[in-house]
């Protein structure tokens, strides 16, 4: 099993990379040398009205610098109504991949993560032949979020991303998806922020 954040073959079963020390375990968050920063938010957690307690605060640990709450261009295609847009759109967009001969070492763009695409659609969708747009999309947003390499995945799309085994799976390979409450506890728990 390949490693997400460095390419580095590791086998299976493992808290965490042998080369890098990328958590796959929940466990293993206290101990790696990575810091949570880029926070990939899916489509359902653009929080337009101020209402969700969690997406609040992780706006507010944003604000503070010490998050990054980012959106793949993805996202922008399937939100609708104006207060919603106008939120997706003021959020951080994913940073650009790394192109030779364009880029530069030390730019904003990132090397690309892994594409994990097939690996994923499997993951989410295993029973589902022809996928709905939606499904698609979900694929995506997930697909772009390893390829730029960002830290954890908000969701409150639990039956696509968490459910039946989905976050232990998509775990296992280093790919961290939460809901907003769990995502915030994690950080209250590894960082003591308040």
């Amino acid at each position: 099993m390949k490693c997400v954040k460095c390419g580095s073959d590791n086998e299976s079963g493992l808290s965490a990379c042998r080369r890098c020390t990328w958590p796959f375990s929940i466990s293993a968050w206290s101990s790696t040398t990575h810091k949570i920063r880029r926070v990939t938010l899916d489509t359902g957690c653009i929080n337009a009205k101020n209402q969700n307690k969690s997406l609040n605060l992780l706006e507010k640990w944003s604000s503070e610098g010490s998050l990054q709450l980012q959106r793949s261009d993805m996202m922008l295609k399937e939100l609708k109504g104006k207060e919603r847009v106008e939120k997706g759109e003021s959020l951080q967009r994913h940073p650009n991949l790394f192109v030779l001969g364009s880029s530069f070492l030390g730019g904003e763009d990132v090397l690309s993560g892994p594409d994990l695409g097939d690996e994923l659609r499997e993951i989410l969708f295993p029973k589902i032949r022809a996928l709905s747009k939606n499904q698609q999309f979900d694929v995506q947003h997930l697909r772009l979020h390893i390829l730029t390499g960002g830290d954890i995945f908000l969701t409150l799309n639990s039956n696509d991303f968490i459910t039946r085994g989905r976050k232990e799976k998509l775990a296992s390979h280093g790919i961290w998806v939460f809901t907003p409450d769990d995502a915030v506890d994690l950080l209250k728990r590894i960082y003591d922020w308040i």
